[in-house]
Formats: C-alpha cells, sequence, structure tokens
C-alpha cells in the first residue's frame, strides 16, 4: 500500500488522532518512536526502542504496521496484553483510520480476497490450550457420568459453544483460571487428530489460523511465537525429513512488544521440560484409549502403560531432593540414581510406541498417543544423559510435582538465526532495555540481534524528580545479610504507615516474602494480599477496589502491575534483584562468561539486576498525575561500588536516606 500517510499526520498535534480521540495528547516521543519503527518496516533492519511508561509505545508501533502495506506479526508478553491491544488499542487505531480514510476491521476465515491499498485486516493468535476442541466437547458429552461439581459448567460451556465465534475461553467469564475440567476439552496439540478429525473444517483452531492468512496484522504472545520459532528449528535441525508445519503464517515484519522477556522464553521453548504430571497425563490418556480397545491388544495396552507408569515414576522419583533446581553434569552424581533406572523407562515406552502403532494407521487418536510417547522418552533420554555442553541439565521439586529439564546456555545465536534472519524487518521495545547512558547493548547480546540493529532510548514524559521520592535508608540492611528481610520489614512497616497504605512490597524470593508477611500482617491497619492467594488479576483488582491496601508479591509482580492513581503511593523492594546464586542457567552463564575472560557479575548478574530493578521501579509512576515513593531496602546500591551502575540507570527521582526527609517530601508534595 502506497499512501502519503505519516505517524506525524495521524498521531502529531492536529492529527488523525487528535481530532477523533477525546484528550488526545500529541508526544513528541511516541511520534519518533512510531518513525523509527517505519523507517525499519519500509527499508529493513532491526530497530531497538526503549520506550519508557507514558510514550504510547503501542500506538507507536501499530500506526506504522498499519501504514506499511506489509503483512505484520506483533507479539506481546501475554494473553492478557494481546487482549487489550485488541480491546482497547485497535479500537483507538480504527478510529484513527478512519478518520485518514483506512478500514480497519478483524480478518474471518472464509475472506480471501485480496489486500486493498485503504483496508486493513487483523487477526488475534493463541495457544491452542486457549480453544475448545468440538470433538472433545462431543466425547465429553456422550459420557453418561462426569463429575457432579463441573455440571452447571459443563452446562455453560456447551451453551457457549453453540454461539461463540472463536471459540476462545477467554470469552468464558466465570471459567477458573486452573480448570481441570477445561483441560479435558481444550484443544492442545497431543489429543489432536488433525485433518483425520471429522470436526477438522469447524474447528475452532483451524479458522484462527484462516483468519490469520487472511490477515496484514497478526496479534500473537511471546510463547506462540517462540513455540513456532522452536518448531522451524527442530524441523531444520533434525535432518531427518520430519515436517512440523507452521503455527503463525510468514510475515514480512515482526515488532516484540515487551521485548525484554524475551530471553526467558526463548531459554523455555529452545529448551524443553517434562514433570510427573506431564507423565500422570500420558498414562491416563493411553489408559483410557486402551479400554476402549476390544481383545487381547487392549489387554496388552493396559500392562504394557502400567510398565510405562511404574517405571517413569521410579526415575522421577530417583531425582535428587532439596530446595529450588539442581544441576547436573555429565559425569557428576545428582543424576546418577535416575540413571541407572533410566533403561527400564525407556524399554516400556519404546513397547507402548510399538503397540500403539499397530491401530495408528487406522486409528487418527493413536497417532497422537504415539507421537506423545516417542516424545517422553526422547526427552528423558536427553535431559538424564546430559551430553550436549549447550544445555543445562536441572530438575526440581515444587508442590509435588517433580520436573526435570534441558534449557540453552545460550540462545542469541538461535535467536539470530530463527529470528532476526526470519523477517525482512525487526523492531523490539520495551520500557526497559538500557542499563545506563541509553545503553542497550547487553539487551541486543542477549537476544541475538544484528550488531548493526539502530537503538532508540526515549525519554520519559514523566517529571520524575517532582513526582517521584527514591528512598534508599541509611540504616537498612546489607541484601545479602542473614537478618535483612527482618531489619527491612521493620523499616517497610514505619514507610507504609508514613504515607497510608497503597504499598506494593515486592520481594526477589517466596522465603523473604512469606517471612515478612508473617511479622506485619497483623500489624498492618490496611486490608493486605500477599501473590499466592488468589490469581494475579484478582489480587490486583482487590488491592484496587480495597484502597489503601498493602500487596506483598514476589516474581511476575515487578512488571506487568498497573495500577496508577492514589490506590498504589510506594514501592518497596526488598534487596537489589539479582539472579539466586544457585539457580543453573544463571550459573552455566556466568561460567561461560568466565571461560571468555570476562567478569560474569560484572557482565552479566548486574545488568540482569538493573533491568530488573528498573522494572520494580515502573510500577510507582503511570501518569503524568502519579505521586510517591520508591523505598529499596538494600544498602548494597550506596555501600558497593556497582550500586552506582544501579542508580545511574533509575530516573532521575529526588534521592534521599533518612526517614524524615520522606515525611518532609510527603507532606509538601501535592497529591500525597
Amino acid at each position: 500500500m502506497v499512501t502519503p500517510l505519516t505517524a506525524e499526520a495521524l498521531l502529531g498535534e492536529g492529527g488523525a488522532a487528535d481530532r477523533v480521540l477525546p484528550g488526545w495528547e500529541a508526544r513528541p516521543e511516541q511520534i519518533r518512536m512510531a518513525e523509527a519503527v517505519q523507517a525499519k518496516l519500509d527499508e529493513g533492519g532491526v530497530a531497538i526502542v526503549e520506550a519508557p511508561t507514558g510514550v504510547g509505545k503501542t500506538l507507536a508501533y501499530l500506526v506504522p504496521a498499519a501504514l506499511s502495506g506489509r503483512r505484520v506479526i506483533v507479539s506481546t508478553n501475554t494473553k492478557t496484553l494481546q487482549d487489550q491491544i485488541v480491546d482497547k488499542d485497535l479500537v483507538r487505531l480504527r478510529a484513527i483510520l478512519g478518520e485518514a480514510g483506512l478500514e480497519l476491521s478483524r480478518a474471518t476465515a472464509d475472506d480471501v480476497t485480496p489486500q486493498h491499498p485503504e483496508r486493513v485486516r487483523y487477526a488475534l493468535m493463541k495457544g491452542r490450550a486457549n480453544y475448545l476442541c468440538i470433538d472433545r466437547l462431543q466425547a465429553k458429552t456422550r459420557q453418561r457420568t462426569f463429575d457432579f461439581d463441573d455440571y452447571d459448567l459443563m452446562r455453560e460451556i456447551r451453551e457457549w459453544s453453540e454461539v461463540t465465534e472463536r471459540g476462545d475461553r477467554s470469552e468464558l467469564v466465570g471459567l477458573p483460571e486452573r480448570s481441570m475440567l477445561w483441560d479435558g476439552l481444550d484443544a492442545r496439540s497431543e489429543t489432536c487428530k488433525g485433518k483425520r478429525c471429522e470436526n477438522y473444517d469447524a474447528c475452532w483452531v483451524v479458522r484462527m489460523r484462516r483468519e490469520a492468512e487472511n490477515a496484514e496484522l497478526i496479534i500473537v504472545n511471546h510463547h506462540l511465537l517462540l513455540a513456532d520459532l522452536s518448531m522451524q528449528a527442530a524441523q531444520m535441525l533434525s535432518g531427518d525429513g520430519r515436517t512440523f508445519g507452521e503455527i503463525i503464517p510468514p510475515a514480512d515484519a515482526l515488532i516484540v512488544d515487551e521485548a525484554h522477556a524475551l530471553e526467558e522464553i526463548a531459554t523455555d521453548y529452545f529448551g524443553g521440560s517434562l514433570s510427573t504430571k506431564k507423565l500422570d497425563r500420558l498414562v491416563a490418556d493411553l489408559s483410557a484409549f486402551g479400554s476402549t480397545r476390544d481383545g487381547r491388544f487392549a489387554a496388552r495396552l493396559v500392562a504394557a502403560t502400567a510398565r510405562v507408569g511404574a517405571s517413569s515414576s521410579r526415575v522421577f522419583g530417583a531425582l535428587p531432593k532439596g530446595d529450588g533446581r539442581v544441576r547436573a553434569k555429565q559425569g557428576e552424581s545428582p543424576f546418577e540414581p535416575a540413571r541407572r533406572v533410566l533403561p527400564d523407562a525407556e524399554r516400556d515406552l519404546d513397547e507402548v510406541v510399538q503397540l500403539v502403532d499397530e491401530v495408528a494407521g487406522y486409528d487418527p487418536a493413536a497417532d497422537a498417543l504415539s507421537r506423545r510417547t516417542r516424545e517422553m522418552a526422547d526427552a528423558i533420554g536427553f535431559v538424564l544423559r546430559a551430553e550436549d555442553d549447550d544445555y543445562v541439565y536441572w530438575s526440581e521439586r515444587k508442590n509435588k510435582v517433580v520436573t526435570m529439564g534441558a534449557s540453552p546456555i545460550d540462545v542469541a545465536s538461535l535467536l539470530s538465526r530463527f529470528l532476526f534472519d526470519r523477517f525482512a524487518a525487526v523492531a523490539l521495545t520495551s520500557a526497559t532495555l538500557s542499563t545506563g547512558r541509553e545503553d542497550t547493548r547487553f539487551f541486543s547480546r542477549a537476544v541475538g540481534a544484528p550488531e548493526d540493529a539502530d537503538a532508540l532510548v526515549l525519554g520519559s514524559p514523566f517529571d520524575f524528580a517532582k513526582q517521584s521520592l527514591l528512598f534508599v535508608p541509611h540504616d537498612a540492611p546489607e541484601g545479602n545479610q542473614r537478618d535483612a528481610t527482618e531489619l527491612g520489614a521493620e523499616i517497610a512497616k514505619t514507610l507504609i504507615d508514613t504515607v497510608g497504605g497503597g504499598a506494593l512490597y515486592l520481594f526477589t524470593s517466596y522465603r523473604a516474602m512469606h517471612a515478612a508477611h508473617r511479622m506485619l500482617a497483623h500489624r498492618l491497619d490496611y486490608p493486605v494480599f500477599m501473590q499466592g492467594d488468589k490469581p494475579k488479576r484478582e489480587l490486583i483488582a482487590g488491592f484496587v477496589a480495597q484502597a489503601p491496601a498493602v500487596l506483598f508479591a514476589t516474581a511476575s509482580f515487578w512488571e506487568g502491575v498497573d495500577v496508577p492513581g492514589a490506590a498504589l503511593q510506594i514501592v518497596l523492594m526488598d534487596r537489589l534483584p539479582f539472579d539466586p546464586p544457585n539457580d543453573p542457567l544463571a550459573v552455566a552463564r556466568g561460567e561461560r562468561l568466565e571461560a571468555r575472560g570476562k567478569s560474569a557479575f560484572s557482565a552479566y548478574f548486574v545488568p540482569r539486576a538493573i533491568l530488573r530493578l528498573k522494572q520494580g521501579f515502573g510500577r510507582l509512576v503511570r501518569t503524568k498525575q502519579d505521586r510517591g515513593v520508591v523505598a529499596i531496602l538494600d544498602r548494597r546500591i550506596l555501600s558497593r561500588g556497582y550500586g552506582r551502575r544501579f542508580l545511574a540507570a533509575l530516573p532521575n527521582a529526588r534521592r534521599v536516606s533518612h526517614l524524615e526527609d520522606v515525611e518532609q517530601w510527603w507532606r509538601d508534595t501535592p497529591g500525597a
């Protein structure tokens, strides 16, 4: 599509957005980003853009994507953010484009008309487990009995299946986040019969893919993107002629939002893991399949399945015990007990594969079971033998589930080959990509971006010097000292009382979070919430609804939490967010750097912690009206030489170290 329209014409002062969106405010940073993305879409290449909160980065990349005349994939970090783009940002984009004489509409499965210069179609793609499987629903409905507790929910799903346009579970508002019933009805690949299914043409996953094939703008999440890339990598690297097919249609360009999460998710998908939960599900499905057969075959399969369950369980049971992930190297002992019982499990799994293959030619359900069993055998052997030096091998016991896995030490080369070489143009953006002084090199190297990638670090539209205060107590504990949690909690209590609640208290470990919660929950005069008590969305909703409240959290709450206004007045961080010293992957990556003559601490652990600290800081100020305090309860940021790197990377908030200064600032700051 050739058009005279530009980002400036649509987003600038007096432009289309200004004319149709109430309260629109033209932002120079947003236009700079849009022009940078537009240039890459036109010319090719890679752009890395740090766009702080308030820049308006979503429209800054959606506008040039819509104007480009190319098929563009937009990948964001979570399904929730996908839905936000569709339900909020594309609604605004439709209004902007409409004012400029262009049409934005959702693609349909049967719309195969060619692209038109004045029309842009979009599609939403999620992982298969988000969609209802019609075949499994019909099979479940035919069952004479099922759990009485699920009766009403099952009826709701059946009624919904008759009216839904896309079969997306997000439409089922009353469906629990972790529903065992949905697990038995979703369209996950391990149960899919493919084109041999009698419901193939009506399948919601098939329709989703057809919609995407008819779209110019495709909205995906990082998990789906990396699943697609890893499948293509497996096909290219296998060398045995296997084909896996594509999940996402080919495209000219890729825009990666929340790009700071790309390395971690790529590590998961270019590696792999298996667990006792996955084993139990395979054994249950094999047993159910055997129960539907007749005669000697059924008896043989049931017996072989029982042996698989027993021998594979012995393998998992022999994995090392202890807290956290345990790393195993070739020739070392942690995996040795499991290796000794591995041959029995591999023999039993192979026997089941051979049995199921006897009927696979004329039973589509058998194809999927055979593939899953073979993959289980291959994965167990790959992890336990630990023969590839490019991977780190680990096991973990958590919530009665035992998991083993293999993670690539370096995903940069994999992403370079299977992501950056696949698209003519790539734009990566996030609020946190630089580690100080506009330096994005750590992120760029971690994800394998080409050396000639253009980097743009935008300024924030917020006045942090007026809107925020950074408090590092002069008497804060060293984050690694034994009683740091207890000492920090006492300081936190005083600060929370000073500002009157509205506190997000962030921790680097569950153990510290639970310890501080035990100390403070009964002493705080505000509603108290803690991660793990409810799903994340419900916790945040309760935190806002019952404001001023206090939320204890760790892990994912360092990012992805958006609470503008007075409901959030202070963000407390218990310590600098370094990787755990015994994390197998972090240790392995550090060792590789040391072998190359670099300091693992300076070149890897510090930059990663800086990016995480910036994410935590970013929870506080979300609008130009927000005011509040960020408290870092770890004296190392002042007492250690590397602390200067952390401070230099943070926004230019006023910094104080005495409680009296916090109290004074809080009294004097408008809106506090």
